[in-house]
């Protein structure tokens, strides 16, 4: 094969990047209303992290998984807690409750961040544990297209770069979002309502995902964050005077820390 050619080589990179980033476009645009999001806090580690977690699964994961199959479902398990222990940290606090467990606490007190910095650190590692499953795809890909080990090695940046710009590129659309001028405090919580809403559903699809395609090997990103939407309508629900009264509060200081 002629060496890194585009069409044996830097477009199956490339493609793969677009795959694996098109979550992260969801949920950055889902987060829109995190102000403290920037390239250095979200756009870069997600880049590090879509390229050493497909790394990862390449050299490590699928390997292991080979030898020993009962490891599969275990990581996806843990995959899953991880992000149920975020999803409900998260709801409990909006409806006013204090969590048994916080992971963004505990996460922030272990490695010294923030409780938002580590909030942020949980959601990237979300979004990003689905990239391990992509080193089975890296693998078939380079037996397929006969790569040697220099473009194997290569071709996790080229994705991981890719991944970025379409991150950076949703970072970009989502702070137009967050710029839109809200006509009262209302309209701007009914934004905020439905917005934890759908941040919850993204975040917890992934959890689902990474629990069935460990299982299955059947994983399906939509059907995920359709069945998380789900599960959530009724918690949202349940509570929805709590939820409600917190989106107003939080669309009031909104408003009163713009007019400052």
């Amino acid at each position: 094969m002629e060496k890194f050619s585009f069409w044996g080589f830097s477009f199956p990179s490339i493609l793969m990047g677009v795959g694996i980033a098109i979550d992260v476009a969801i949920a950055t645009f889902s987060k829109f209303r995190d102000r403290g999001m920037s390239y250095k806090n979200w756009t870069l580690p997600i880049m590090g992290t879509h390229i050493a977690f497909p790394a990862v699964g390449y050299y490590l994961f699928w390997g292991l998984r080979r030898e020993f199959e009962i490891l599969s479902p275990i990581l996806g398990a843990i995959g899953f807690l991880f992000v149920l222990a975020f999803v409900y940290e998260v709801v409990s606090e909006t409806v006013g409750k204090e969590p048994i467990f916080g992971i963004s606490a505990w996460i922030g007190k272990t490695i010294g961040l923030q409780e938002d910095d580590s909030r942020r650190f949980v959601a990237i590692l979300a979004v990003s544990w689905d990239a391990l499953w992509s080193g089975p795809a890296k693998a078939a890909q380079a037996v397929a297209g006969n790569w040697e080990t220099n473009e194997v090695i290569l071709s996790f940046p080229v994705a991981g770069i890719t991944v970025a710009l379409v991150a950076q590129a949703a970072l970009i659309g989502a702070r137009f979002l967050r710029k839109k001028k809200f006509k009262s405090a209302g309209e701007m919580a009914n934004w905020f309502h439905w917005g934890k809403y759908a941040e919850l559903s993204v975040i917890g699809g992934f959890g689902i995902l990474s629990l069935v395609e460990s299982v299955t090997h059947r994983g399906n990103l939509y059907w995920s964050i359709a069945a998380a939407a789900f599960l959530l309508i009724f918690v949202w629900a349940v509570f929805r005077k709590e939820i409600s009264a917190s989106s107003l509060q939080e669309a009031e200081e909104a408003i009163q820390a713009e007019t400052e």
